[in-house]
């Protein structure tokens, strides 16, 4: 039992990556609670979906903008101080957002452009936090190991954090999720400028414009037999897919079960523990082989439990459908991720994640604007329906796509 629980937090041996998990634990867990927060109180605001979709879009297509900028930065200098000034932006950020909510001046205006200047810092901060486990990781094994452990971490907080947000906004409001946000970024800040590294991180070959740098990461990713099709997965798991929790989950917690800001913590935590039992699955596991079968076979059943959960009108049946949903988004992604991490050369890393983070924040946006749209002049259930079956969709071409490579790459060794 002692050997095992040592195997499956193998990566916490690290000195420097065991602060580090600690404080992102802690800031996930207000990122989660800003989240929620941020969710209820444009929805108290504006009692409109489509002001979701609006609010969310500006948000993550702030990031997909900058997002080759920062990749190209992440690579070409020291992450870990690039981190530190994200978490010292994210804290200055969240804290404005938390006076102005608490004194009455926060309007939809006001939010939009926190929103946005939220983005520009995610635009390094998503991007670097990937990049820079493999700076205090060089051990493959320990590093899908580190990847597995921040998917638990992340999630736990998704667990704890929404349900805890719920409760707070119910008796307290959105202020102070906003406030406890803000002082989630100081431990990571702390850690990260206290860490000393063999290695800092970026590419110290021949100087490049950040152009070139950009131009050689999009034509890097485009020819890469496995980056391509998981780009192309991650696409439309962001399009379709992740818009239904982003943007309809106040909508479902609301007109379809009949709750408020508790119900829908109660559904968000749902998904947390079941993507936590996902993330604990996939640190369970002795090896990395076989990592590329999870994404599709994760984002396939995704949308079809996306389909179920469109005609649930049972809080209890939801539960247990937001639970397998959370398992199949972590198992998702923390596969995603590290079969990422394992196929791309170090010094094309953090232009291969900030291009990964694209596919998640570039479709993120565009699909909660079109999903706040359509289920607006459609309904909530339908929105719901297509969006499920666009994922099982984009599953079964990644599975085409990663056939015809193998193929390729038979005929090519005989």
């Amino acid at each position: 039992m002692r050997n095992s629980l040592k195997k499956t937090f193998i990566a916490l041996q690290s000195s420097n990556y065991r602060r580090y998990f600690v404080a992102n634990s802690i800031s996930s867990l207000g990122t989660w609670m800003q989240r929620l927060g941020m969710s209820w109180l444009v929805y108290r605001l504006t009692d409109s979906a489509g002001w979701l979709g609006v609010i969310t879009f500006f948000s993550w297509f702030s990031s997909f903008l900058l997002m080759p900028w920062a990749g190209a930065m992440l690579d070409s200098g020291p992450r870990r101080k690039i981190l530190s000034a994200s978490q010292m932006l994210g804290f200055a950020q969240a804290m404005f957002l938390a006076v102005m909510t608490q004194t009455g001046h926060i309007t939809v205006n006001w939010i939009l452009f926190l929103s946005m200047l939220l983005g520009f810092v995610n635009a390094f901060d998503m991007p670097g936090r990937h990049s820079f486990i493999s700076d205090m990781i060089e051990d493959k094994k320990m590093l899908a190991n580190a990847i597995a452990l921040n998917s638990i971490s992340f999630n736990l907080a998704r667990l704890v954090g929404p349900a805890l947000a719920g409760i707070v906004v119910a008796n307290l409001g959105e202020a102070p999720c906003f406030l406890m946000n803000s002082l989630s970024f100081l431990p990571m800040a702390w850690v990260l400028f206290r860490m000393r590294l063999l290695s800092e991180g970026g590419d110290k070959g021949p100087a490049e414009s950040f152009t070139t740098r950009i131009i050689e990461g999009f034509r890097y990713s485009a020819g890469h037999p496995v980056i391509l099709p998981a780009f192309i997965l991650i696409s439309v798991m962001s399009l379709m897919g992740m818009s239904v929790q982003m943007v309809l989950m106040p909508i479902i917690a609301d007109r379809h079960l009949g709750g408020d800001a508790a119900t829908l913590g109660y559904l968000t935590s749902a998904m947390g523990l079941g993507a936590v039992v996902g993330a604990l699955f996939l640190a369970l596991r002795k090896n990395v082989e076989g990592i590329e079968k999870f994404p599709p076979a994760a984002f396939g059943f995704y949308g079809l439990l996306t389909v179920f959960l469109a005609y649930s009108r049972s809080l209890s049946v939801s539960l247990i459908i937001c639970a397998f949903m959370g398992s199949c988004i972590v198992s998702g992604w923390a596969a995603s991720n590290t079969l990422l991490q394992m196929s791309a050369e170090k010094r094309m890393l953090s232009r291969v994640m900030s291009i990964y983070m694209m596919c998640f924040s570039g479709m993120s946006p565009i699909g909660s604007l079109f999903m706040g749209w359509f289920s607006t002049y459609t309904s909530t259930s339908t929105a719901m329906v297509l969006g499920g079956i666009s994922c099982s969709t984009a599953a079964v071409i990644y599975l085409l796509l990663r056939r015809r490579a193998l193929l390729a790459t038979q005929k090519l060794q005989n």
